[in-house]
């Protein structure tokens, strides 16, 4: 009979026959909690990966969103400004017409500015006032409404827990 190059123990790899064929019953409830808990270990580790991954997506929306909402109010407020000052660009060069048209009239007539004239001067003067303080509110206003998005876009995420307490949306990174 020829020996087997694993020693006196014909069968390999398997463990010796003349060993317990059952193990003690500690020892298999200490391998059935020891697997369990693997067992838990592998689905907590696969739940905090998808956890991980959601809130990463999550993540990138909403900093879309607040780029989307930026853009936004970037374009609504170049608009406003826009209209405004060619509004104001407008009763500017309505008021130097007038004032063009009263210079003639002065000097192609001996007297000064009639009545209706210098009302009528005095009316642009009010108009064009009138739309300098609505350009400034107007921009204050924006101003205001940027801040206050800025603002409740923070707190609602912090609130959501998107950020810590002491962070902003443009501390908000995938890194």
């Amino acid at each position: 009979m020829r020996r087997n190059k694993h020693g006196d123990n014909p069968w390999g790899d398997l463990p010796d026959p003349t060993g317990e064929f059952l193990p003690d019953e500690p020892t298999d409830d200490w391998r059935a909690a020891a697997h369990d808990l693997r067992d838990r270990v592998a689905r907590l580790e696969n739940q905090v990966m998808q956890q991980y991954t959601a809130m990463a997506a999550y993540a990138t929306i909403a900093q879309k969103n607040i780029e989307a909402l930026q853009g936004e109010a970037r374009s609504d407020l170049d608009r406003s400004q826009s209209t405004t000052i060619g509004l104001i660009e407008r009763v500017r060069r309505e008021t130097n017409e007038q004032i063009q048209a009263l210079r003639s009239r002065e000097v192609a007539g001996p007297g000064g500015l009639d009545g209706a004239a210098t009302e009528r001067l005095q009316m642009l003067e009010q108009r064009f006032e009138a739309l300098a303080t609505a350009l400034e509110r107007s921009i204050k206003n924006q101003c205001m409404l940027a801040e206050q998005l800025a603002t409740l876009l923070d707190e609602r995420m912090q609130r959501e827990g998107w950020l810590v307490s002491t962070g902003t949306v443009a501390d908000l990174s995938l890194r």
